[in-house]
Order: structure tokens, then C-alpha cells, then sequence
């Protein structure tokens, strides 16, 4: 257990917390984009850098990085802070203007509209790289990454193919915070060609990614509720029997 003080307040940490992770649990609000409960600590968005002294030193940084070591004094909305935080929203408004995420806290900095405009085809993607950490660190996939360099940067599939190694968890759509990656289950998917179609039954299209997956409809009740290839992948990992999802999560539960 370790002792530090933020914003004047004395605090016991555990060993091997960091700022943010005490700074959230005894409730005092640092904003950031970039932070999951879930995955590491990265320092990708930059907004939740704070003030910190320790010893003769004081310095500007990534509270979800820095540890929080024993009598470091961290103070959350000093002037320099907030200069620092607002610099770096206006940058990522540059570059991403639309996101509703972004357009609250700049409203909250008194940011009315970012000084600069890059001009970009993907300008909902702010490179948090959530998604990116969540297919490699939770899922295990690593069916995405980020490609290319400097204002052409993004997350994408390897060559911008199809990806085989997607899943279709939809764990990247749920950490996304601007809302920028798309998931659609379709009830029934048709595919056309010059000669006819083929009905191809319910779907889920994971659509940044260019991949469509079959979803397997529940024994019982019919309904479909899980990729195909999701529940194969997890049945081989955990060594379930063949029949493990043959019953959606509903018609699994005992009947009361």
C-alpha cells in the first residue's frame, strides 16, 4: 500500500495502481478517450495528463501510465493542465470534428471550433487504438492493426483485404468511443450475382473489416444469436463439446 495526494487529499493506493485507477476510485474526474478498464495502460489520447510532484520535480503526465507511487503529489486542474488538455482536444478536433465524444469536452474546455482542419476521409477515427488493443489483448484475434504512417494512419485489416481472423465478437465496436467502427446483424442476407442469388440466411456484417459471418441459430427457439465462427473459436479454446451452443444464452438458463 502506498500513500499519495491528489489535489490536497491524502489517499492509500495498492501497489501497482496508477493515478488515473486511484484518481477514478476515489472519484475525482480526469476526462480521457483512450483508457479501458480492460486493457492496458496505453497514453494514446494524451487528455488525462496531470501535474505531478515528486520530490524537487514537477512534471506533466499520463495519469493512466504513471504509477502511483509512494508521497507523489498529482494535482488534476491546475492552469498548466488545463492548457496542456485543451491543446491536445484541439488537435483531435482537427482531425476528428464530427464525434460527439470530442464536441462535449471541447464544449467543456470552452473550445468552440478547433483552430485547424485537417482534410481526411475517416475523420471519426481519433487513433485511440481501443480497438486495435481489445482484438489483440482480450479477444486474441489480432485481426486488425494499424497501418501506414503519419496523417495517413488508421486501423485496418492486414492489406485492406477481408480479414480471416475476425471473429465477429464485436468487442472492437464496443470500446470504440466515437462510434466509428459498424456492426449490422441481418435476419435475412441475400447475395446477388449477374446468374441469380443465394439466400444466405442470418448475418453479421462487420463492415469496417469487410467481413461477413453466419450467424448459428439456437436449437430451441430459433432465433439467431452468435457468429458461427465466434462459437467455433471459443469452443476449441475452453475444449467444449460439439453440442455447447447449440441453445442461445436465454434458452440455456433453467426454467423457474
Amino acid at each position: 500500500m502506498t500513500t499519495i495526494t491528489i489535489n490536497g487529499k491524502k489517499l492509500n493506493a495498492e501497489e501497482g495502481m496508477t493515478v488515473l485507477e486511484k484518481a477514478r476510485d476515489a472519484g475525482i474526474y480526469i476526462p480521457t478517450l483512450c483508457s479501458h478498464e480492460a486493457l492496458k495502460p496505453y497514453g494514446a489520447c494524451r487528455l488525462c495528463v496531470v501535474e505531478v510532484t515528486n520530490g524537487n520535480m514537477v512534471s506533466i503526465e499520463t495519469s493512466c501510465t504513471y504509477p502511483a507511487l509512494e508521497g507523489v503529489k498529482v494535482k488534476t486542474d491546475t492552469d498548466r493542465v488545463k492548457k496542456v488538455r485543451k491543446l491536445v482536444l484541439e488537435l483531435l478536433l482537427a482531425r476528428c470534428p464530427n464525434p460527439k465524444e470530442l464536441k462535449a469536452l471541447g464544449e467543456e474546455m470552452g473550445i468552440k471550433e478547433a483552430p485547424l482542419r485537417m482534410s481526411l476521409k475517416n475523420d471519426f477515427c481519433i487513433l485511440c487504438g481501443q480497438c486495435v488493443r481489445a482484438c489483440h489483448e482480450v479477444v486474441g484475434a489480432g485481426a486488425i492493426s494499424f497501418t501506414k504512417r503519419g496523417n495517413e494512419k488508421k486501423v485496418d485489416t492486414p492489406f485492406h483485404e477481408t480479414s480471416e481472423d475476425c471473429i465477429g465478437c464485436g468487442t472492437c465496436v464496443f470500446v470504440c468511443p466515437t462510434g466509428v467502427i459498424k456492426m449490422r446483424d441481418v435476419s435475412d442476407a441475400v447475395f446477388y450475382y449477374p446468374e441469380g442469388h443465394d439466400d444466405l440466411g442470418p448475418m453479421r456484417m462487420m463492415q469496417n473489416w469487410q467481413k461477413e459471418l453466419k450467424l448459428k441459430e439456437c436449437k430451441s427457439c430459433g432465433n439467431p444469436y452468435a457468429p458461427e465462427f465466434l462459437l467455433e473459436t471459443l469452443g476449441k479454446r475452453i475444449n467444449a463439446p460439439r453440442d455447447a451452443f447449440d441453445l442461445c444464452p436465454t434458452c440455456r438458463e433453467p426454467k423457474k
